[in-house]
């Protein structure tokens, strides 16, 4: 335990900060998982729609950090830059058709309703994941907002954008759960609005690093 310690205090600032993105990127997919073998005992097709999102959310981090791995002993800071923007930029569109497709699943629940009724120490359960993402989302976000490294800042947004998902989620399965006879065109409305802040990001994402580079 020690040794870790001491490897973790050995690192520079910039890899530290990916190894605690790196650790909430595994939340997530630990969260992605759940979701994935809940479709699949309840069953549910929303939690399945649900999991497949974090699933490619997931990925897309994965491969940012690997990117990254490749690119942190570059002694070319122009072409270390150049390469961030090139990774920064691709994970904006796949957050535009992340987007975009959750709009359509969201619209589909707008006017199809959801049936997600399950035990209650299920829904505790779902809560649980779903408060654990939003908050190690918002933590990384808050704690390194000065840092502009682009492809630190991927990761940080597409963790936010899969935190975004989780509350449409929490709220489609405690309404679902608790609330009787609740209107539940209210979980399209959430979803269709987060679908829209997260193409949002993506584009703004796609135009700061054009002004950037």
């Amino acid at each position: 335990m020690r040794e870790i310690i001491k490897i973790i205090k050995e690192l520079n600032k910039q890899d530290r900060i990916v190894l605690f993105l790196i650790g909430s990127t595994i939340i997530n997919l630990l969260v992605g998982v759940s979701k994935f073998i809940l479709s699949l005992t309840i069953p549910s097709l929303w939690f399945f729609v649900n999991a497949i999102f974090s699933f490619v959310l997931v990925l897309c981090r994965f491969l940012t950090v690997q990117k990254y791995g490749q690119i942190r002993k570059f002694k070319d800071f122009n072409k270390k830059l150049e390469i961030g923007y090139e990774v920064y930029i691709n994970n904006g569109i796949l957050l535009i058709i992340v987007g975009i497709a959750y709009f359509f699943v969201s619209s589909y629940m707008y006017y199809k309703g959801t049936n997600t009724n399950m035990h209650e120490y299920i829904t505790y359960l779902v809560a649980l994941f779903a408060f654990t993402s939003i908050g190690t989302a918002i933590y990384g976000m808050v704690k390194y907002k000065r840092n502009n490294e682009p492809i630190i800042k991927g990761i940080k947004i597409t963790n936010f954008a899969n935190a975004l998902t989780s509350i449409v989620l929490t709220q489609v399965v405690l309404l679902d759960t608790y609330a009787e006879g609740y209107d539940s065109t209210l979980n399209g409305y959430t979803g269709m609005g987060v679908s829209l802040i997260i193409m949002c990001l993506g584009l703004s994402m796609i135009i700061t690093a054009k002004k950037d580079i």
